[in-house]
């Protein structure tokens, strides 16, 4: 038989093992208490004051680095480099074609370029401009040579001069690339200057924008991601970039 000893030290011993289970999962509750108010602040502060709070900051970038890896690297790349052979900005050289404001980032991110989203970005896009007759193959090497001269690089000056007419009338492409070819963020048209180029800016393949024309997309995240997956990422993307030199 148990002396009365022993039994008050196991009800001790059970008293013990259930304190400890309690503190546990006080501890537990509060930390999983403590992770969903951070996410809710995350998700109603402005979005430009996450960028200034260290304390948003931080959490927002480690909630965001995964999210880039799955879904977004493999176009945009490791470090954000992009791919000029399918027209991905150079987002670590702050090549933002609707520009670096987090809530027009998280707009894009949410609906897309040319997704087929009714809110997606589709404004404008290249124009085939040769094959279309708007001018002709000669205008376009014309204007190429206007555009290298522009960016600095080895170009024909007489065949540069016939292009900037070309720019400016025939080829209406001020209108959407503007009058000093630096791109219109609301378009979302590329700046035509370097040292940058979404395309590459060697001779021909400036050349085939102008014949083919360029309808470059990104997918709509709005079903795959949550929002806050997408405050994330675009923090921890605009972060990313933060120390490269923006074409705006």
């Amino acid at each position: 038989m148990m002396s009365s000893d022993a039994r008050r030290g196991q009800v001790l011993y059970h008293w013990a093992i259930s304190l400890g289970i309690l503190l546990i999962v006080g501890i537990s509750g509060g930390s999983w208490l403590s992770r969903m108010a951070l996410r809710r602040q995350l998700l109603e502060a402005d979005p430009s004051r996450v960028l200034s709070n260290p304390s948003l900051l931080g959490p927002a970038v480690r909630l965001g680095a995964p999210v880039y890896r799955k879904h977004c690297e493999h176009c945009h790349g490791v470090n954000l480099e992009g791919d000029p052979k399918r027209g991905v900005p150079n987002l670590a050289r702050h090549y933002w074609l609707y520009g670096n404001d987090p809530v027009d980032v998280e707009h894009t991110i949410y609906y897309g370029i040319r997704s087929g989203n009714s809110q997606a970005r589709n404004v404008a896009e290249m124009p085939a401009l040769i094959r279309t007759g708007q001018i002709t193959a000669g205008d376009g090497r014309d204007v190429v040579q206007y555009l290298e001269s522009l960016s600095g690089q080895p170009h024909d000056s007489a065949a540069a001069i016939r292009g900037r007419s070309i720019y400016y009338n025939k080829g209406n492409c001020y209108d959407c690339h503007a009058n000093d070819a630096r791109g219109v963020i609301d378009y979302g048209t590329p700046p035509l200057r370097g040292p940058v180029w979404l395309y590459g800016g060697d001779p021909e393949t400036l050349f085939q924008s102008v014949l083919n024309g360029r309808h470059g997309q990104c997918p709509a995240w709005v079903s795959v991601l949550t929002p806050l997956q997408i405050r994330a990422v675009s923090v921890y993307m605009l972060t990313s970039t933060s120390k490269g030199a923006s074409h705006t």
